[in-house]
């Protein structure tokens, strides 16, 4: 594929800052989409450790033969599972995700959006409390979409300024000729983001600095007028350049960078840490210590564990010291996929799955392993309404009529996401040389086989005594699948007058060698950094800590709980698909939706709609809210997915309430809220008559002074998907 390249003209295109003159030149004339930007979503200041999630069950670990298995937090038993508490969210441990794909700006970049229904998105929200754009551009802005997208989620959004090289030398060296001139720039960033409305920056200074005080007096000024001028912003520091002036990463916070820490709101640890760099981080930060984010890299390079697959090692590590994490490059799900055979990154057993699922096979088994050391932000504000739309699709709908019969893919029309869908569901990690072996012998598509695997992955002594060859065992080095050449990196005028320890993090490209084995999905050296002054430089690689490398398999015939559909769609270009059971497991599931903190002060209104697939025309979908009244005493309140007439209704006990739709029944009562629906919150209104077989459903729920803490869904029948197209919860007072 021919690189892309970012547009120049359309105002209609969001792109970085290359130097100081555009940054004056965007406060000048900002983009015209800059009206378009949307303010934080609030939510609750309350959150779930994941750890504590489905307590009955034990959390999976790495067994003797490191196979990984994944923990279930998709369905559960209700009647062994206790609400999970929350805790204070300024309290825990926070996540960053800084999202360096191929040096940005991409789909994603474009307001009107593209074509390409299949480009990369990010949907795990509910994990991340700050979003970081990144680019290896002067002023890395974040596009519109990741904004407004981020904002709805509740999680902050943040730009980068990096200076690299000689150029960075240069550039600072102008920035810090006087107070008046650093004062200018700082104030020109502050305002960047004030008018885009995100939530602050990434500093990243990988080059010398001459006048490290004045940077430093810099950093302070920038943290300053930042808070004085933006509502919670923040201001992370990344661990390069030290308080001395010179580049040397120290892949945690000691005295040497310190005063930047303190200077700041958190600090961002270079990716080469062992777990004694860890420990002695989180010493140093003391009472801050959720400010230090532990560098967590995706891709693996000279880092804890390897990244990848086995990205779950190394945040282990920051969980158990109680750090917050910056998780870089996620996307390697998408840019690294390939589709050779006995590559590493290809998802083995997958005949007949499009390129697209397999992605979502190997994003949803990244995030899947790394779930339980998360926590999952609490929605709150009303009203809330969803479609689920990723902000891709085959064809674009409103109501469930056709208004855009091509793909389509814009991010700033994602809704809201469900926050608790990852299990182990439809794929299955190990080392190759296993997956090879079980996919050769079709163990995978064996549920018995598949099942009593997963059940020995957490006993040692069974592990241990399974029989397997040589070539089928999971501890395989990572340098079994890698050649030398693959520690090779490309280095612009390196500057090695300092002894320390040199990690060049993104300046690390695959080798030409590598490059050959590897054929990904989709041209992920678009818009890469090229040089023709590049010299070659031999990475130093600290002693591997467990790289164990994992492969991916298909598990052919496992349903995810809630399975992305993009064949058709309520609003947007797609919806859930809710499996109550599979082939591989006939159990009838009780499924989260969300983990929430909604409060009815007086009467709430719910929309539900749903639609039948051809062949489970009689299915029903029960929407199952887990709920606490004014003594804080447990409530469960079924929104019932058919119609009844009032006569035959049930009578409500005191912990348990079943709830009929308004809108099947033959009195007033729908008419009368429907009027208040149209007068007082008219965008959250949905049409009932539907021409496309989408059922639509309003509930009222009249119990004042409770509060909702979870979403729940239970099909009627066990056998048979059903279609969710859209939830919503309004607040309905009487004074309106």
């Amino acid at each position: 594929m021919n690189s892309k390249t970012i547009s120049t003209d359309s105002e209609l295109t969001c792109k970085p800052l290359d130097s100081y003159e555009e940054l004056i030149s965007f406060l000048e004339d900002p983009p015209a989409w800059s009206t378009l930007c949307k303010e934080m979503t609030p939510h609750s200041k309350a959150l779930i450790k994941n750890t504590e999630v489905n307590k009955s069950k034990p959390h999976s670990t790495i067994a003797s033969f490191q196979i990984q298995t994944t923990e279930d937090f998709c369905h559960f038993n209700p009647d062994t599972e206790n609400e999970t508490l929350r805790h204070d969210k300024k309290k825990t441990p926070k996540t960053l995700v800084c999202h360096d794909m191929a040096n940005g700006y991409h789909d994603d970049s474009t307001v009107d959006g593209t074509g390409c229904h299949h480009a990369y998105t990010f949907y795990n929200w509910a994990a991340v409390d700050i979003f970081c754009y990144f680019s290896h551009h002067l002023i890395t802005i974040p596009p519109l979409s990741w904004i407004n997208v981020g904002h709805a989620h509740g999680v902050k959004v943040i730009g980068t300024v990096i200076t690299e090289w000689n150029d960075g030398v240069a550039f600072w060296n102008k920035m810090l000729a006087s107070e008046a001139v650093y004062r200018y720039f700082a104030s020109a960033l502050v305002s960047v983001a004030k008018v885009l409305k995100f939530d602050g920056w990434l500093l990243n200074i990988e080059n010398q600095i001459a006048k490290p005080e004045m940077l430093l007096d810099f950093v302070r000024y920038f943290h300053r007028i930042l808070h004085q001028e933006l509502d919670d912003p923040v201001l992370i520091w990344y661990d390069s350049v030290t308080i001395q002036g010179t580049l040397i990463w120290q892949n945690g916070l000691n005295h040497k960078n310190r005063p930047f820490f303190d200077a700041c709101d958190g600090i961002f640890t270079n990716y080469s840490w062992s777990e004694a760099n860890v420990s002695s981080s989180a010493v140093e930060a003391g009472d801050r210590l959720t400010d230090l984010y532990i560098g967590i890299d995706v891709w693996g390079r000279n880092f804890y564990g390897g990244g990848q697959l086995n990205t779950q090692s190394a945040v282990k590590i920051a969980h158990k010291y109680g750090c917050s994490m910056a998780i870089f490059a996620p996307a390697w799900s998408h840019e690294a996929m390939s589709l050779e055979d006995c590559n590493i990154n290809r998802v083995a057993m997958t005949e007949g799955v499009d390129t697209y699922r397999q992605f979502l096979l190997r994003d949803r088994a990244l995030w899947g392993t790394i779930w339980p050391y998360l926590n999952t932000r609490l929605p709150c504000e009303l009203p809330f309404r969803t479609s689920f739309c990723r902000g891709q699709g085959l064809k674009r709908r409103l109501y469930g009529e056709v208004l855009g019969p091509v793909p389509w893919y814009n991010l700033r029309h994602m809704q809201y996401q469900p926050n608790s869908t990852h299990g182990a569901h439809g794929y299955f990690i190990s080392a190759l040389p296993h997956i090879l072996r079980m996919s050769k012998n079709d163990l995978l598509k064996d549920p018995d086989a598949l099942k009593k695997m997963r059940k020995l992955l957490n006993d040692d002594e069974a592990v241990r005594s399974m029989d397997l060859p040589d070539d089928a065992r999971d501890d395989v080095p990572i340098d079994e699948f890698t050649d030398d050449d693959d520690n090779v990196i490309s280095d612009e005028k390196f500057d090695d007058t300092d002894n320390g320890s040199k990690d060049i993090k993104r300046k690390l490209q695959i080798s030409s060698k590598s490059n050959a084995k590897a054929s990904r999905l989709y041209d992920v050296k678009e818009n890469a950094v090229n040089s023709s002054s590049h010299s070659t430089v031999t990475l130093k690689i600290n002693k591997p800590v467990d790289k164990t490398q994992y492969a991916l398999a298909c598990v052919p015939g496992e349903l995810e709980c809630l399975e992305l559909y993009l064949d058709d769609s309520f609003t947007g270009g797609s919806c859930l698909k809710v499996n109550p059971s599979d082939a591989a497991q006939s159990e009838h599931r009780f499924i989260r939706l969300f983990h929430c903190d909604f409060t009815c002060e007086e009467k709430l209104i719910a929309c539900v709609v749903t639609k039948n697939l051809k062949n489970y025309p009689e299915q029903n979908l029960n929407v199952k809210l887990f709920m606490k009244d004014q003594n804080d005493r447990d409530l469960k309140v079924v929104l019932v997915g058919r119609s009844l007439s009032r006569a035959a209704q049930s009578v409500a006990s005191s912990s348990k309430v079943n709830l009929y739709p308004v809108n099947g029944s033959s009195d007033e009562g729908f008419r009368d809220l429907q009027k208040y629906i149209l007068l007082n919150e008219p965008e959250f209104y949905v049409p009932v008559d539907n021409a496309y077989n989408w059922r639509v459903r309003y509930y009222e729920i009249s119990l004042p002074g409770t509060r909702i803490t979870s979403i729940n869904l239970r099909t009627t029948f066990s056998e048979g998907p059903i279609l969710l197209g859209h939830f919503g919860l309004c607040a309905r007072k009487s004074d309106l």
